[in-house]
């Protein structure tokens, strides 16, 4: 078919079909191409099945639904969205900046949300700007969330599911992405959150060595990456039970209404929140099967893994959650008295000494913040680019330090715009509010240069910025992105403190 005439549109021929998409200012994109089939009816709670060809043309130049959700927990800092939502979800963005094969580097992005809300189609993720000013492809993916995607009921659902979606777009840009200019073995995933935590669950899968050549893990979940399988086997039992369903006729998951499913998974996260934890009842699941080793197994085993990677936090990840936590915000010394000693034991007095020390006004939102920012993200990062390191794998650390000018400090997410240097795309978004556009554009520049810098070829380190040293036990070399960029050694609460 000859399309040559129609200017504002690009072509992409897989063995699917012919792929439509969008020429927007020299960059070809293409939206909601599905990867795979719709997991509906009697697939739900299935793992996924490859996509099916289509006859004639796939219009690519339109959004289609996202994964059904319930409002993001982050919607006060990060803005809020509402989009159609359907079952009918399991498709990836591309953006290009060529219109036929090539071999330019790859970034394929799985978005964050506690596996439970976002989606990579969203505009916030829109690779559009990355794939114009570095000239690489950039690929993001929309996956199951929730109970669709991560209910664990042995027997009926294997769990894990939305992880496996991954899998199987990451696989299909492996296959396909050559037809829209990019590279197959240079494929690097840049994951946040629970993004991030994907990517770790993968590196523990022998089977998929090779699938990627690079990893960009941006404030990945790893201090808490799997549930055991008996509390994800209760949590789903806990589900039925509000749902109304014996464990033996679990089949009717299969035709409950959607609307249901989302309220009664609301329902569970209620039930079973406690006081400072954000880790919602639908998560990875060490199965046994699907997944089978702890990350630190894994890393301190004899795998060669030949992963590059890049891999940091914000300084402040909590703040997002905490500061609209009232709960949280009227704790007392009582209170973080005992959320210390469950974390440490007959070490809690020294350690939360350590960490009030830390704090000009050390309130307990703040103790708290920074404890868990170290717990759940910072720590298990630099702990693993030290696995890394040991292994002669190359490894680079960084933190974001900017502080949000709506008081919620370096926060959870905060430094996504800077990496896809889309401002225009976070109009609503409160974190951002009142900042200096000026100052953003300084630093998105030297943060999207360097990851695509990274993408390249395993090193992030370009002219605009200071020298970025690969991170080694001895030297602990940190990129700091603030107003000042600048490498400083990590400071490891417990291990540089006399608290031991």
């Amino acid at each position: 078919m000859n399309h040559s005439n129609e200017s504002s549109n690009c072509y992409a021929t897989i063995r699917h079909g012919v792929v439509k998409g969008n020429n927007v200012d020299g960059v070809c994109v293409y939206r909601s191409i599905p990867y795979a089939q719709p997991m509906v009816g009697d697939l739900r709670f299935n793992p996924p099945l490859p996509a099916k060809p289509w006859q004639g043309d796939y219009d690519a130049t339109k959004d289609r639904p996202i994964a059904p959700q319930n409002r993001s927990r982050l919607a006060a800092a990060m803005g809020d969205f509402s989009l159609p939502q359907d079952e009918h979800c399991l498709t990836l963005d591309i953006c290009t900046p060529r219109a036929n094969p090539g071999k330019l580097p790859v970034v394929v992005w799985i978005h964050g949300g506690a596996f439970s809300s976002g989606a990579g189609s969203l505009p916030w993720y829109s690779g559009e700007n990355m794939a114009r000013n570095g000239q690489i492809v950039t690929v993001s993916i929309n996956y199951r969330l929730g109970a669709l995607g991560f209910l664990y009921l042995p027997g009926f659902c294997d769990g894990n599911l939305g992880l496996k979606d991954q899998v199987l777009a990451v696989q299909w840009v492996k296959d396909h992405i050559h037809n829209f200019g990019g590279d197959p073995d240079n494929i690097t995933l840049i994951g946040q959150s629970a993004g991030g935590g994907s990517i770790a669950a993968l590196l523990t899968m022998p089977n998929l060595d090779g699938l990627f050549r690079r990893a960009i893990l941006q404030s990945a979940s790893i201090g808490r990456l799997f549930t055991e399988p008996d509390e994800a086997e209760k949590m789903g039992h806990a589900f039925l039970k509000i749902l109304d369903i014996s464990r033996q006729e679990a089949y009717k998951l299969k035709q409950i209404s959607i609307e249901h499913l989302l309220k009664a998974q609301q329902s569970l996260a209620v039930a079973e929140h406690k006081l400072a934890q954000t880790k919602p009842p639908f998560w990875l699941v060490r199965d046994g099967k699907f997944i089978c080793d702890e990350l630190s197994s894994t890393l301190e085993g004899g795998r060669k893994l030949n992963i590059d990677l890049l891999i940091g936090t914000t300084r402040e990840e909590m703040a997002a959650f905490y500061h609209f936590d009232n709960k949280v915000q009227q704790a007392d010394d009582a209170v973080v008295n005992e959320l210390f000693g469950r974390e440490f034991g007959k070490h809690a007095t020294t350690y939360l000494d350590a960490y009030a020390r830390r704090r000009a006004v050390p309130t307990a939102a703040a103790i708290l913040g920074d404890m868990y920012t170290d717990k759940v993200f910072r720590h298990p990062s630099l702990r693993m680019a030290e696995f890394f390191s040991n292994k002669k794998l190359v490894s680079y650390v960084y933190q974001f330090d900017w502080q949000s000018p709506g008081r919620l400090e370096a926060c959870h997410c905060l430094e996504i715009p800077f990496v896809f240097n889309n401002l225009e795309k976070w109009g609503n978004a409160p974190m951002l509010d009142g900042l200096s556009k000026e100052e953003f554009q300084g630093i998105s520049n030297a943060m999207q240069k360097a990851w695509v810098a990274f993408a390249y070829c395993g090193n992030p380190n370009h002219a605009a910025i200071p020298k970025w040293d690969l991170y080694t036990p001895e030297t602990r070399r940190v990129m700091h992105f603030d107003r000042l960029i600048a490498p400083q050694q990590a400071h490891i609460v417990g291990e540089d403190d006399s608290t031991r």
